[in-house]
């Protein structure tokens, strides 16, 4: 990665943490488990943006190893949040704590995991989470719910044109809109619930 791929790195990460950070700022209105979600979507985006300000990182070269990125923590952890938060709202409680109870119980196992098998867990994760989204907004006619959690699948799971050697994180300019998307989708379920 040369010096303008690190400084694509770093500023679509900020990019990333500052849209996360709006939309928890604004989902805390709605409701909390959503905006924890953001909040530590945030928080692991702004890790990834600093990386290379660690020791071992270089910003014109390969960020060091992280055995658990800020991406992988965020897929885990904060997406699940968010679907929590959506399906709470819709009265589907159990979906809601099954979504969050299964990625909260499969973390710790899959961080054990070598880097491939880490991969795989947050996939699957990040599978389940948009699919709940995705089902649950088009039962409820939520276009922007829709939306975000075709972009939140589309910024994990497609894979990035880099070149072969560096490690995938997701597409961090996607997963800024889809979580836009799904904030704001968020306050329309919350409106329609009203």
């Amino acid at each position: 990665m040369g010096a303008a791929g690190g400084c694509s790195w770093v500023l679509s990460h900020a990019l990333l943490c500052a849209v996360c950070l709006l939309c928890a700022r604004r989902a805390r209105q709605v409701t909390g488990g959503p905006a924890a979600g953001f909040l530590l979507q945030a928080l692991a985006a702004a890790s990834d943006a600093l990386e290379p300000l660690w020791s071992g990182g270089t910003l014109g070269g390969d960020p060091h190893p992280d055995p658990l990125p800020g991406a992988w923590v965020s897929a885990m952890l904060g997406q699940p949040l968010v679907a929590f938060g959506f399906h709470r709202l819709s009265g589907d409680r159990a979906t809601a704590n099954l979504l969050l109870g299964g990625a909260a119980a499969l973390a710790p196992a899959a961080a054990q995991l070598p880097e491939e098998g880490r991969l795989l867990a947050a996939r699957a994760v990040t599978f389940l989470t948009a699919g709940s989204i995705l089902t649950l907004s088009i039962l409820t006619a939520n276009g922007l719910g829709a939306l975000g959690s075709l972009l939140l699948a589309a910024g994990n799971l497609l894979p990035a044109s880099l070149p072969p050697g560096t490690r995938h994180d997701g597409h961090p300019w996607v997963l800024a809109a889809g979580n836009l998307a799904l904030q704001r989708a968020l306050r329309a379920q919350q409106l329609s619930v009203d």
